[in-house]
C-alpha cells in the first residue's frame, strides 16, 4: 500500500532541506530522492508538484514530463520545515485516525483540478469553476482534523452547478464526494466544530473570495 500523500510530502520536503544544508546549490535529482527507498517511485511526482504549485519547492522540468530534471527547496519550505509545531500539522509523521480514513482525498483533489483546468467552459464561468476547485483545494490541504463541513459541502455543490451532467466532465467530483462521506470525515468534523465553535458564527465561504 502506497503511503500517505502528507507522508510523502513530508518526506520529500525533508530529503529537499537536508541537501540544501549540506550544499544550497545543490540540485537533487529525482533519484536522489528515491535512493534512502522511504518515496516510492509512483508517488514522486503527483507529490513533487503539490509540493510546488505551494511554493514550497521548485521544479526543475527536463525532457521527459511529468518526470522532473532536478528538485530545490523553497525559502517558505526551509521556513516550514524549521517551525516543528506547523509542520507537523500539515504533514505530520504519522498520519491519525482522520487523515488515514481521508487519504484517498489529495490525489483525488488533483485530478479534480486537471479536470477542471481541461473543462470546457470558458470566460466567466471558467474563471469562477477554477477559483472554486481551487478554493476547495486550499480547504482540503488543511490538516483533516480542521476542515471546515460547511465550506467543504459548499463548494462542492458550486461546483457541481457549473455543469448539467457534472459526472461526464468532472469523474473525480463524485468520487470526491463518496471518498469524504464514506470515510465517516464529515461526520466527525461536523461534531467537533459544534464543540468548539458553539458560540460563534461561521463566515460563509463566498464572502471570503474576491
Amino acid at each position: 500500500m502506497s503511503r500517505h500523500p502528507k507522508s510523502v510530502r513530508r518526506r520529500i520536503l525533508e530529503v529537499l532541506y537536508e541537501k540544501y544544508l549540506k550544499d544550497p546549490l545543490d540540485m537533487p535529482a529525482p533519484d536522489d530522492l528515491l535512493e534512502d527507498g522511504t518515496i516510492a517511485r509512483e508517488d514522486l511526482v503527483s507529490n513533487a508538484f503539490y509540493l510546488h504549485d505551494r511554493g514550497l519547492i521548485e521544479l526543475m522540468i527536463g525532457y521527459a514530463p511529468p518526470m522532473f530534471a532536478a528538485a530545490h527547496i523553497s525559502a517558505d519550505g526551509i521556513d516550514l520545515v524549521e517551525n516543528e509545531f506547523e509542520f507537523n500539522l500539515r504533514f505530520p509523521k504519522l498520519p491519525g485516525q482522520t487523515e488515514e480514513a481521508a487519504r484517498e482525498i489529495p490525489q483525488l483533489v488533483e485530478r479534480l483540478v486537471a479536470e477542471a483546468d481541461f473543462s470546457p467552459l470558458d470566460g466567466e464561468a471558467r474563471k469562477c469553476l477554477l477559483r472554486d476547485v481551487q478554493y476547495l483545494r486550499d480547504e482540503l490541504a488543511r490538516p483533516a482534523v480542521r476542515w471546515r463541513t460547511t465550506v467543504i459541502e459548499s463548494v462542492l455543490k458550486w461546483i457541481a452547478e457549473q455543469f448539467d451532467a457534472p459526472d461526464d466532465v468532472l469523474p473525480s467530483l463524485a468520487g470526491l464526494r463518496e471518498a469524504i462521506d464514506e470515510k465517516g470525515v464529515q461526520g466527525k468534523r461536523a461534531s467537533t466544530s459544534r464543540r468548539k465553535n458553539t458560540s460563534k458564527r461561521t463566515r460563509h465561504p463566498r464572502s471570503e473570495r474576491k
